[in-house]
């Protein structure tokens, strides 16, 4: 883990990057406490040791200068995402199928971005299915300024259950001894799966109602977990118009986060070209404009689960309190 640590340090690693490397060490750090906990069942120890091994290698692909750029960043998306549930899977309270779940998605998850099948659709896959995962196993402590963390068991074990049907499917695409035939059915099933599961995210929100935030808050969460989905590799092209003119001349690399500044601004965090980490207000209402189009409501829940009810919510105020309609995250 301190030879991914220091990989990323290379000034090319985005921020974004970089601190899905240092979240997922984090979580793999729990895993590690727990195989030398003799508290900790030895068969969970075993898997565990098992499991840790296997994010391992998963997180090398995200910083290996061999493999593309874009392919990198997906899987360091995917990775962040998948380690999330390595807390639940080591908590004593966690039952024990919802446990074994979680540990053959996590699994298969770190397989199948190491496993050389990485199209673009298939991807998509894997980033939905680990957005689904770390929605599931978020808690109040884990994921404060999610809906997820207050995700009734109930929704939760169909969204969990959801996604390890999910993982059977990817398992068949990703296994070399598959034939074309199998594998053409399989990511067939997976499209029709991963509808599922988007339904079964907005179902889980909707049932918790919309989020008490005001709008200000509200865009910083949705504003956030857009910055650091697999649309965020788009957003330096998107946004160009919208920041500041200091920003232009050297151009914008990444998008980092967002801070609320008021109920019209937000104080945007950026890493320029040059590598310099800049910040400025920029204007809600456009903002959130433009990353609606960049996400579209249908895929707003596959890109960034649960989260995506304060892009709603985002929506819903600038529409009512200000009459403007936000593309098609209301309809």
């Amino acid at each position: 883990m301190a030879t991914t640590l220091e990989a990323v340090k290379d000034p090319e690693t985005s921020l974004r990057d970089r601190q899905g490397v240092i979240e997922s060490v984090e979580h793999l750090t729990i895993a590690l406490t727990a195989t030398g906990d003799d508290s900790t069942p030895p068969q969970l120890r075993k898997q565990l040791t098992a499991l840790v091994k296997q994010v391992s290698s998963a997180l090398k692909v995200g910083y290996d200068s061999q493999v593309p750029s874009e392919t990198r960043s997906s899987v360091l998306l995917v990775m962040t995402r998948t380690t999330s549930a390595l807390d639940m899977i080591c908590d004593s309270r966690t039952p024990a199928e919802l446990r074994g779940q979680l540990l053959t998605i996590t699994g298969g998850l770190s397989s199948a971005v190491t496993g050389g099948y990485q199209t673009a659709s298939l991807r998509g896959f894997e980033e939905q299915m680990g957005v689904a995962q770390a929605d599931a196993a978020a808690t109040p402590e884990t994921s404060p300024a999610s809906a997820a963390a207050a995700m009734p068991p109930t929704h939760r074990n169909e969204l969990v259950r959801a996604v390890y049907e999910q993982n059977e499917k990817l398992q068949v695409f990703n296994n070399p001894e598959s034939s074309s035939k199998d594998r053409t059915e399989a990511e067939k099933d997976m499209r029709d799966r991963s509808a599922r599961i988007s339904d079964k995210q907005e179902a889980a929100a909707s049932a918790q109602g919309r989020p008490k935030d005001p709008l200000g808050k509200a865009a910083e969460t949705c504003t956030n977990a857009i910055f650091r989905s697999s649309a965020g590799n788009e957003l330096p092209e998107e946004l160009k118009d919208l920041v500041p003119g200091s920003w232009r001349p050297e151009g914008v690399k990444d998008f980092w986060k967002s801070k609320e500044k008021s109920d019209i601004l937000l104080d945007v965090l950026a890493e320029l070209q040059n590598n310099e980490n800049v910040h400025a207000p920029i204007k809600i209402a456009p903002l959130i404009m433009e990353l609606a189009k960049v996400v579209p409501r249908d895929h707003l829940w596959s890109t960034i689960g649960q989260r995506a009810s304060y892009c709603r919510s985002t929506a819903s105020y600038l529409d009512e309190d200000y009459g403007v309609a936000v593309g098609t995250w209301l309809e």
